[in-house]
């Protein structure tokens, strides 16, 4: 069986988790994220990662919980994904490699998208190449996400107290940071643009199935 891995995108109001949540309820489909790893994997991936981090650390001056936790849950995540590789058709990543990096790149040291540190940004990109197929880089207009936003329900959404500026700032930020993660994780072909503008999650979640579908036995 030839398996899939997609990673979906894009800024927070984009309908990244809702389109994640209809393609992961269709047959032979997983979906996974850099958020709630299982511990055995945290501490595997804890181990193996200390020579990157030290010399991370070196390139970027900075040691912080932030810099070294997402790196850890980043390589979790690719031992999560390997196992699914064994019997999955698809897997689907919500918040998954080029989301981690881009966070990084946004809430992270200042150093690590300059020189010193573009040795890792090779060594990530040659790991991720590997195991993903297609990224999905999903958007809309910022008036659009914002209004998203605003109608979530969620008690501990984190931009509750966000100004409109504040989440139109924050949405640039993570597009110029994707754009940077990109160029290292997805060679030219491997990058698919979705709006997400018109049409409901089902009806996405359609198109890109399909699209997918194509892509497989065009490969």
């Amino acid at each position: 069986m030839q398996s899939l891995v997609v990673e979906l995108a894009g800024p927070a109001g984009c309908g990244k988790s809702a389109l994640a949540e209809r393609l992961s309820a269709r047959p032979g489909v997983v979906r996974a994220s850099v958020w709630r790893l299982p511990r055995v994997l945290l501490f595997a991936s804890a181990v193996r990662s200390l020579p990157a981090l030290v010399g991370l650390c070196r390139a970027t001056r900075s040691v912080s919980w932030i810099l070294v936790s997402q790196v850890v849950r980043l390589n979790a995540l690719r031992l999560l994904v390997r196992r699914y590789l064994r019997d999955a058709r698809l897997v689907v990543l919500d918040e998954g490699p080029v989301f981690a990096l881009s966070w990084l790149c946004v809430f992270g040291p200042p150093r690590l998208t300059n020189g010193p540190a573009e040795p890792w940004w090779r060594k990530r990109g040659a790991e991720w190449t590997r195991l993903i197929d297609r990224v999905v880089l999903l958007d809309a207009p910022d008036p659009i996400l914002t209004g998203r936003i605003r109608g979530r329900r969620k008690q501990d959404d984190v931009f509750r107290d966000f100004t409109d500026r504040q989440i139109v700032e924050l949405a640039a930020a993570y597009r110029a940071a994707f754009a940077h993660v990109l160029r290292h994780l997805a060679p030219a072909g491997r990058v698919v643009t979705l709006s997400t503008e018109h049409g409901s999650p089902d009806q996405l979640a359609h198109g890109l199935a399909s699209a997918l579908k194509e892509s497989r036995r065009g490969d």
